[in-house]
């Protein structure tokens, strides 16, 4: 890989974020780390970027990247994401295919009988669907979003939130705002020391079997989502949040990342969940107990419930290709996610 000038036998003074300096010289710039030789004992490790002081990154941005690859014999029109395409074990969709299917469902029309926040509202919730990996058809009930409306005016009426009041509110998510569209990304983030545990608001909205669903207003302030419906297809296997693979960062909400379907249900106290953000893709899945070539990234706390595993990565929204496993108590699951 070529390097400006003669700065490639530069030995530099690297301090990251907690202060730890190490002299060493740059060998290779990849886009969010930096491979380095030790000065006190040649060993060659690399250093994400994200974790360097701003004066190192200066440093290192004078060094040339590497040029992207290309492949004389490929198509015009040939994905550029470096084999994530469909049906890969580690990427599910490419980068393409998931604008792609963003815009489908932002072009879906509106169906006469609802109005549109409540038309836009279930776009949002099929976008989240979709790039979680579960059926993203779903459909605006306008019962369902009238019983939803009942339930919000009930909350705005009580001045707080409760599933206890009746009006359906049982059978609801429910928000302090009055915007429905705008309550989507509030569930999917599921704030609050209440949601912690459970996040059971996430939950409703990427189960599987949801065919039908409800919002309504209650006016400036309180909305609802009827969630408790099946009429829609199963799936085998698990599912997250973020999705596997390939996950657009303006998606990512919350501090808390999920994992369904693999016994979620158990002690939390009996699982290992570990997360690494990786230099670089791997060409295959990991084997259950390999040694991971990443940087651990410390998890802060995890939770079961709803058939989810919930977890909050120190960092859990930064950009990079991060492998997640989870083991104990009967579970062994390992994936990738992507964020872009």
């Amino acid at each position: 890989m070529p390097m400006a000038g003669d700065a490639a036998d530069v030995w530099h003074t690297f301090t990251n974020l907690n202060g730890r300096k190490l002299v060493a010289k740059v060998l290779s710039v990849e886009s969010d780390s930096v491979v380095v030789e030790i000065k006190a004992d040649g060993r060659q490790i690399a250093l994400d970027l994200d974790q360097l002081s701003d004066g190192d990154v200066d440093f290192v941005n004078r060094f040339e990247r590497p040029a992207e690859p290309t492949n004389p014999d490929a198509p015009a029109d040939a994905s550029a994401d470096g084999g994530k395409t469909a049906g890969n074990a580690l990427y599910p969709r490419s980068k393409d295919e998931i604008r792609d299917g963003i815009r489908e469902i932002g072009k879906r029309p509106k169906p006469a009988e609802v109005n549109r926040e409540v038309h836009q509202a279930t776009q949002q919730l099929n976008i989240y669907r979709f790039l979680c990996g579960v059926p993203s058809d779903v459909k605006a009930d306008p019962e369902f979003s009238k019983n939803a409306a009942a339930a919000a005016r009930a909350c705005k009426e009580n001045g707080g939130l409760s599933h206890r009041l009746g009006h359906s509110t049982n059978k609801c998510n429910l928000s302090s705002s009055g915007d429905v569209v705008a309550s989507v990304p509030q569930y999917i983030a599921d704030s609050g020391d209440n949601n912690r545990d459970a996040r059971g608001h996430r939950a409703w909205c990427l189960n599987p079997p949801m065919g039908k669903v409800g919002f309504g207003s209650g006016g400036d302030s309180y909305s609802a989502m009827w969630c408790m419906d099946g009429s829609g297809k199963s799936i085998t296997g698990t599912w997250a949040y973020p999705g596997k693979g390939l996950f657009p960062l303006d998606y990512l909400r919350g501090n808390a990342w999920s994992l369904y379907g693999a016994g979620g249900s158990g002690a939390a106290n009996k699982l290992k969940v570990e997360v690494f953000k990786l230099q670089k893709p791997p060409e295959h899945p990991f084997p259950a107990r390999s040694e991971i070539p990443g940087r651990v990234i410390q998890v802060n706390h995890v939770s079961t419930g709803m058939n989810a595993i919930n977890f909050e990565p120190e960092t859990p929204d930064k950009r990079g290709v991060y492998w997640v496993r989870v083991t104990g108590d009967g579970v062994s699951e390992g994936y990738l996610v992507e964020l872009y």
